[in-house]
């Protein structure tokens, strides 16, 4: 698994989507949540935080709105 920092994620255009999560405790709320991400086809990436880990997502292209 990859982690980006927050300073990169912002600079990818990633926002922040999820709470930290607290591995490996909270393991499997955050699969589910990536689970999610994937079925849905949504650009996502994990984020490292001194805390944990949180999920972050990039935003719709609304350039074609």
């Amino acid at each position: 698994m990859t982690y980006l920092t927050p300073k990169l994620a912002r600079a990818s255009r990633y926002r922040a989507l999820t709470i930290t999560y607290q591995l490996p405790q909270e393991q499997g709320l955050l699969d589910n949540v990536l689970a999610d991400m994937r079925r849905g086809k949504i650009e996502h990436a994990l984020v490292k935080e001194p805390a944990g880990v949180s999920v972050w997502r990039r935003g719709r292209d609304r350039s074609n709105l």
